[in-house]
């Protein structure tokens, strides 16, 4: 936790990562009151954007993202909106061309060294 960036997420992200935790439990390892601390932790460095902030920018993100993963026009519509990039370690984010995107190892080497 640093606040070396300020993170943004749409408001649907927190709610996705409980739909799956018990995906993240037993891929983590990680006991359920841990990830419930840990997602407390998140939420208190990651300002989450209401839908209705990037709703205007959801049909060109849609259109981008219709044919490597619709599900993520979301993101992309926040980073159109905000202008800013995408940091994600899902390698589809580098096949759209609206906003630049980096993954972690980007992230350490550009940003942090």
């Amino acid at each position: 936790m640093s606040d070396t960036f300020d993170l943004f997420v749409p408001e649907f992200s927190f709610t996705e990562i409980i739909k799956y935790e018990e995906v993240i439990l037993k891929k983590s390892g990680m006991a359920k009151d841990n990830l419930e601390l840990l997602l407390l932790l998140l939420q208190s460095h990651i300002s989450v954007i209401p839908f209705k902030k990037i709703f205007d920018f959801l049909e060109e993100a849609e259109k981008e993202m219709e044919k490597i993963d619709i599900k993520d026009a979301p993101f992309i519509a926040l980073a159109l909106k905000l202008k800013i990039p995408i940091w994600s370690n899902d390698l589809h984010f580098k096949k759209q061309r609206k906003v630049k995107s980096f993954n972690t190892a980007e992230i350490l080497s550009d940003f942090l060294s």
